[in-house]
């Protein structure tokens, strides 16, 4: 995990963003308090936080629009206070709501900020216009957009002068559902040509499906930051460390007693174990889970071949009668399936990508098979368990 204080160990390429002890004040309240983080080449950083933590005010000082009061911010080595111009000409910032000119076309509007940005090459606004997919409505009117191809023409406005850092606040803010896949589906495209993306957001399952990497805000103070795997890990390693702290010595084995126990006090024999098979599995092997064409698995690229990250994985914990080994192969290289683990007590973990339809194929499938479902409980998006472990829902 990557410490927020600067430590640990050096990176192996210097970061595109570098932020150090930043501060800053509106009068007497304090927004940001000693914030510090890195955001290395190509990774997509997801910035997260309650509204009021302080997400858009670090955004306004790296685009140059703040000072910092106190502290230290570089993007691509270029110091904002310092070299503001020199920082302007390597980012792309799209602000929250952003404006737009009422009565002009879509390549109207492109072409006056392509001369805004001394762009020389007036070819660069038919290259956005294709990578933002708004070739069809090019000669629309702006004000006559939806709010999803407003924010499209937002990002093809900032690509104008080829920036290698793109900085979103709030990118898909009041999107509906398929506008906030086009806009993932875009992030990673850009992503894929070698962007680094820094974003603000306060709706975790849009920065589970695109992020890289967090840094988690509240009350102006970084709380964590680093690859949402590695936080998740460092999470899980404490969580078993506390339960370890807190098991209690072990007990007399079941209807012993020993020297210090009285004889009226002796446990109840262990009950029979369950069968270990509650259903046939021939020669150890048993058909694999197989969906058919239902829509069951979701896609792990975009429509334009970028791979969508990790993060996007889930987990589903099931229970069944018996053991859990005897299941695993029932489930084990099934569509959308990504790994299997077998627990003690009829346990199992389920890694995968899908929705609740994908859930309930798999129940109905190991239904089918005479598996014994006792309980069914999908695991939190890693994310959002992150962010609820990690803060504390204080506002400033």
């Amino acid at each position: 995990m990557t410490d927020p204080r600067g430590g640990g160990l050096p990176a192996l390429s210097a970061p595109t963003i570098r932020v150090r002890h930043l501060w800053h004040f509106y009068g007497a309240r304090e927004v940001l308090r000693d914030v510090s983080f890195d955001v290395g080449p190509g990774e997509i950083f997801g910035f997260i936080g309650p509204n009021g933590a302080g997400k858009t005010t670090t955004i306004r000082i790296m685009a140059t629009l703040l000072e910092p009061l106190a502290g230290r911010v570089e993007v691509d080595r270029h110091d904002v206070a310092i070299d503001p111009d020199k920082v302007r000409r390597v980012i792309g910032y799209m602000p929250d709501h952003a404006g737009v000119y009422e009565g002009l076309t879509v390549r109207e509007y492109l072409e006056f900020f392509a001369d805004a940005f001394t762009v020389q090459n007036i070819g660069v606004v038919d290259a956005v216009i294709e990578l933002t997919e708004l070739t069809n409505l090019q000669d629309r009117l702006v004000p006559a957009l939806s709010k999803g191809m407003k924010q499209r023409l937002q990002l093809a406005r900032i690509l104008l002068h080829d920036p290698k850092v793109l900085i979103l606040d709030e990118p898909a803010s009041d999107l509906d559902p398929r506008a906030r896949i086009e806009m993932r589906d875009l992030l990673l495209e850009l992503r894929e040509l070698g962007k680094t993306i820094f974003l603000s957001s306060h709706i975790l399952t849009e920065l589970s499906d695109v992020c890289t990497s967090v840094g988690i805000l509240e009350r102006g103070r970084l709380l964590v930051a680093g690859p949402i795997r590695e936080i998740a890990a460092e999470l899980d390693a404490r969580t078993r460390a506390a339960v370890t702290e807190a098991v209690p010595p072990p007990m007399a084995a079941l209807g012993q007693t020993t020297p210090d126990t009285p004889a009226d006090s002796r446990l109840e024999p262990a009950p029979a174990p369950l069968p270990t098979a509650p259903f046939p599995v021939p020669d150890g092997q048993a058909p694999p889970l197989v969906f058919g064409g239902g829509g069951f698995t979701a896609p792990t690229t975009t429509t334009g071949g970028a791979s969508i990250p990790a993060a996007t994985r889930k987990r589903l914990k099931l229970r069944v009668l018996g053991t859990s080994e005897p299941v695993v192969p029932l489930l084990a290289g099934g569509g959308g399936v990504l790994s299997v683990e077998a627990a003690p007590n009829g346990h199992l973990s389920l890694e995968y990508v899908g929705d609740d339809r994908f859930v309930a194929e798999v129940v109905r499938h190991l239904v089918a098979h005479g598996v014994g479902v006792v309980a069914v409980e999908p695991e939190r998006n890693e994310l959002e368990r992150i962010f609820l472990e990690i803060t504390r829902g204080e506002l400033q």
